[in-house]
């Protein structure tokens, strides 16, 4: 599969990347992805590595296809009564994490605090929904434009949701990170992502849960100082991947279903 083989690519230059910025720092080489112990400029150089992958692919798969990118990321994006979804799926996921965030707060499981001076934080929440639209575009495009689209046109549905949401989970631990046991909550949100766009045949709705859950969590991040225990709260960065995180996302996924899956 075109899309699959295209996104396996990523890592490989992602190493690739490293192991030069590693050897031209003087450093030992690894085979785990994570660039902490490289120096700053590094670091950066190795960011926009990643960053022009994920855009080679985006250019490349339309491209090999014979199409332009214009016009095959377009079809995602119908226009008329269908682009609402976007407004529809960020107004979803946007109540769903202020509900969680109101049971956990009255719980005491989560305080609210000002913890920046008041230049600082309106410069940091100044950005907020431009990333939060920004990073749920990026991965939409990749994930459910490129790599699910192509997906559904091999395989059956029982097969090609399943193995979209697993990729989507798994990239997000390409890098070295903090915490493994997040993995749950991110196959609950693939898959509700997948699903969306399963439905829907368009981006619109995937576009709008994804931007919507991401606003919320960089908007609260500033605030938020989790005291409950990490299975029931999840991590600061994620709390979808708690207990209660992942039931909200089964629940959000049967309202969306509901809304939009009925008749498939």
């Amino acid at each position: 599969m075109l899309a699959l083989g295209l996104l396996l690519l990523v890592p490989i230059a992602m190493w690739l990347a490293q192991a030069l910025a590693l050897r031209a720092a003087g450093l030992p080489g690894h085979w785990r992805i994570g660039t902490t112990d490289l120096p700053a400029p590094l670091r950066r150089v190795n960011r926009i590595v990643t960053k022009a992958a994920f855009a080679a692919v985006l250019l490349l798969y339309p491209l090999l296809r014979g199409d332009s990118p214009w016009t095959y990321y377009a079809g995602f994006f119908p226009w008329g009564p269908r682009a609402l979804d976007l407004l529809h799926g960020a107004a979803a996921a946007i109540l769903y994490l202020a509900l969680l965030y109101l049971a956990w707060m009255l719980t005491d499981n989560v305080r609210f605090e000002i913890r920046h001076d008041a230049r600082r934080l309106a410069k940091r929440l100044a950005g907020v929904p431009f990333t939060a639209l920004l990073i749920a575009l990026v991965e939409e495009l990749l994930f459910r434009a490129v790599l699910l689209a192509n997906l559904l046109e091999a395989l059956e549905p029982r097969w090609a949701l399943p193995i979209g949401a697993l990729v989507f989970a798994a990239a997000h631990y390409v890098r070295r990170v903090k915490r493994y046991w997040t993995f749950p909550g991110h196959l609950a949100l693939g898959t509700l992502l997948c699903l969306a766009f399963f439905w829907t045949g368009a981006l619109w709705l995937p576009l709008g849960l994804h931007a919507g859950g991401v606003l919320v969590l960089m908007a609260v991040r500033p605030f938020a100082r989790y005291t409950g225990p990490a299975w029931l709260v999840g991590a600061s960065i994620f709390p979808y991947a708690g207990a209660v995180g992942i039931v909200a996302l089964a629940l959000l996924t049967i309202n969306v279903w509901l809304t939009h899956g009925g008749g498939t």
